[in-house]
């Protein structure tokens, strides 16, 4: 049985577990070693089960833990071209470290299949994954982009289980604390995915078939976990879909206590 894990998944720390009890990936390394760690034993999947890290953008919340867990797992890191030179300019790993390109497709770290394909936002050069398991089925895990675009959307369509991003409401990000250029810059084009934005594309993927989602990446101060739940609840009953009958439905949350969803 594969599964998808999300370890952590908020504005102050993201790293997604894709796989089974024998072997998975990371989808970024945002979180310290030990939190990592702890993560992991909770649900029972030993270090040498990951294949390698996946990271999606230089962003500090995706990447804060890379470096030791990387020392740790002693696996490659991949990522896409601009990516790699970012952390290598920050010093987040050093030269000597296994880094490989992943750009586009064919990408094998042990018996995945893993897809790249590019975001909108704010950074070097961002992209999330569509992971190919052993059994045929795919997984998407995409978050951190200001906007859909139909290259995602057609990534996104041929997924068994799709991650996607659910930052913030837009009522709470209008008349909340942040200063007005960063409340810009999280709306703008190359920020991040409104709840309702996130509802539009999960109502156009369940309309083509996908039924699982895990809505990711919530905004501590600019989210609640319960009003991005019933935003898709309500898209998607206006479909006439019903929650856990017709589609499954789950918020990833800032610190997992060993919640999953099988992929099937």
């Amino acid at each position: 049985m594969s599964f998808i894990y999300p370890l952590a998944s908020s504005s102050s720390g993201n790293c997604i577990y894709v796989g089974d009890q024998k072997q998975g990936i990371l989808i970024d390394a945002g979180i310290g070693i030990r939190s990592f760690a702890a993560h992991m034993a909770l649900i029972g999947i030993h270090s040498k089960a990951i294949q390698g890290i996946f990271v999606t953008h230089e962003h500090s919340d995706h990447i804060k833990g890379l470096a030791r867990i990387q020392q740790a797992l002693k696996v490659p890191v991949y990522a896409s071209r601009g990516t790699l030179k970012r952390l290598l300019e920050k010093q987040v790993l050093s030269v000597q470290a296994p880094m490989q390109l992943a750009t586009g497709e064919g990408i094998r770290a042990g018996s995945f299949q893993i897809t790249a394909f590019p975001t909108p936002h704010d950074c070097e050069e961002s992209q999330c994954y569509r992971i190919g398991l052993p059994d045929g089925k795919q997984v998407s895990v995409c978050t951190d982009l200001g906007h859909m675009t139909e290259e995602i959307h057609s990534h996104l369509v041929q997924s068994d289980l799709v991650m996607l991003e659910s930052n913030y409401e837009e009522s709470l990000l209008a008349v909340g604390k942040y200063p007005f250029f960063l409340k810009r810059r999280i709306s703008g084009a190359h920020g991040h995915l409104s709840n309702e934005d996130c509802g539009k594309e999960i109502k156009r993927l369940y309309e083509a078939g996908v039924k699982r989602f895990v809505l990711g990446h919530l905004s501590e101060e600019n989210n609640r976990p319960e009003l991005a739940y019933a935003n898709i609840v309500h898209i998607l009953g206006e479909c006439g879909a019903v929650a856990a009958k017709d589609f499954e439905l789950m918020v990833a949350p800032k610190a997992n206590q060993g919640k999953w969803m099988e992929i099937k």
